[in-house]
């Protein structure tokens, strides 16, 4: 009897730690919502939000500016350095190619030092008209975006150029539907 009675009191002070812990943590977590809060409101653009201005030329030689996206237009942003990037990069290239509305309506904006993106920008160039820039450049100024891969699709709602999505390699192509 005296050794279920332990068992039971020891069941029972372990359940208590288990949830005063579980309530230190709870409250951990609110504390670390209300600090990233106002930094992840402050970073990037969202869908409806209006593209700013930028004037770059791509790496071949092109001219292009907000005046150059059209609607169903894509802007994507890699970086040479960055792990995930280099996971999403084979998906945006096989929808860029299965993409029926053109190189000239894909931007691929590749952040970093110019020797580094050699090899990206050799992989892009084919599906896409490619930037490369410094972190901070002016094409990640207009779209306020510094966290890479970043892949938007842009259009015109009421004159203004604006984000319409942000989910573009979770959408089918026309080619796949």
């Amino acid at each position: 009897m005296y050794v279920l009675t332990a068992a039971v009191v020891l069941v029972a002070v372990l359940c208590l730690l288990d949830l005063l812990l579980t309530v230190g943590v709870i409250r951990r977590l609110r504390e670390h919502t209300e600090i990233i809060a106002p930094i992840r409101q402050q970073s990037g653009i969202r869908t409806g939000d209006d593209v700013g201005e930028f004037s770059v030329l791509s790496v071949d030689g092109e001219p292009l500016g907000r005046e150059s996206l059209t609607d169903d237009s894509v802007v994507a942003f890699f970086a040479p350095d960055c792990q995930p990037c280099k996971a999403v990069i084979p998906d945006f290239i096989r929808w860029a190619e299965a993409d029926e509305n053109g190189r000239e309506r894909r931007i691929a904006v590749v952040i970093g030092d110019a020797s580094l993106s050699r090899e990206l920008v050799t992989m892009l160039r084919p599906v896409a008209q490619v930037v490369v820039e410094e972190p901070l450049g002016t094409v990640s100024t207009a779209f306020r975006t510094s966290a890479t891969p970043t892949v938007l699709r842009v259009g015109t709602i009421r004159g203004r150029t604006v984000v319409t999505s942000d989910r573009v390699l979770a959408m089918p192509t026309a080619a796949a539907v």
